[in-house]
């Protein structure tokens, strides 16, 4: 049964779904309404895909997905900064053909993943303009796995009560595995919505500051769907630690300032639900999958070795 339960969560995150301030199930970034295409007359054949896309993989796309492809391309500039269509880019062989490739690629596993034409555009362009855009995130008090000089930084702001919090977590989890360029840091953001997130958070801090907060982090959310305040103290039993002291650290409220400190981080970096991630002070503009995290990870990579930008020299 749970396992039907994050299949049908991991689809909703491709949506863009994500829990809102109160708690309720709302679209991250609901996309524009579409004009009405015109009526296709005929389906473009391979050979005519390649001529007019020459160098792009053009197996790759469906029957059904090449005019709208191709259409995109001849009309969508290339996200380096070129003043050329990524058509243009490809059919004159420029130094942005690389990245006109990548660019198609981005489009059509969106389309693939069943966006409009316009959403597919809409999210192209906002995941490309994110990359000039970011700010410093302070991540005092924030738990993180990877190393602390890897040349990404992913930041999750998140909720354990939130079921797509939840199904993030084996994808995030997997984005970082095996790897030293990357690390993963853990902000919280209870929802008002969500009856017992706040206390969650809190014993999640309590254990932070015993070394078991990765633990504590596993425990709580694979117990989401039924948790309570004395669950909660029994699981911190769980992971080796005093429920006494827990109570006495909450009493303090000291607990609580620091989770509020992190949800006033992600309010001042106007996160509006959860999960929300950040590369490297960015938002993410994609969907929440496998694919699409590999993708802005090597796209941060690259960002960053070539000096903060995609564009090449012309020769």
């Amino acid at each position: 049964m749970r396992k039907r339960i994050h299949i049908a969560l991991l689809v909703l995150l491709l949506l863009g779904f994500a829990c809102d301030r109160d708690g309720n199930t709302a679209r991250a970034a609901p996309p524009p309404t579409p004009k009405p295409s015109p009526a296709v007359e005929r389906t473009l054949s391979e050979e005519e895909t390649a001529r007019l896309l020459p160098g792009f993989p053009v197996h790759q796309i469906p029957a059904r997905l090449r005019q709208a492809l191709v259409s995109m391309a001849e009309d969508e500039l290339v996200h380096d900064g070129s003043p050329f269509t990524l058509a243009g880019c490809l059919r004159d062989d420029r130094p942005c053909k690389e990245e006109a490739i990548r660019g198609l690629s981005l489009l059509l596993r969106l389309l693939q993943a069943g966006a409009r034409e316009s959403e597919a555009l809409a999210t192209y362009n906002r995941y490309y303009n994110s990359f000039a855009s970011r700010s410093e995130i302070d991540l005092s008090g924030a738990a993180c796995t990877g190393p602390e000089n890897a040349a990404v930084t992913l930041v999750e702001f998140s909720d354990f009560e939130c079921p797509y919090c939840d199904a993030a977590r084996p994808l995030l989890k997997a984005a970082i595995a095996g790897r030293n360029d990357v690390r993963l840091c853990f902000m919280h953001f209870p929802l008002p919505g969500h009856p017992h997130a706040m206390s969650a958070a809190q014993a999640a801090i309590f254990a932070h500051r015993h070394g078991k907060f990765w633990e504590m982090h596993d425990l709580l959310f694979d117990n989401q769907r039924r948790l309570s305040d004395s669950l909660i103290r029994s699981l911190v039993e769980q992971v080796g630690l005093e429920t006494k002291a827990l109570v006495e650290a909450v009493k303090t409220g000291e607990l609580a300032q620091l989770v509020d400190r992190h949800r006033n981080e992600g309010l001042r970096l106007g996160v509006q639900g959860t999960p929300t991630i950040f590369i490297n002070g960015r938002k993410l503009e994609l969907p929440l999958t496998a694919e699409f995290l590999q993708l802005t990870l090597d796209d941060e990579i690259r960002w960053r070795a070539n000096g903060s930008s995609f564009r090449r020299a012309e020769p």
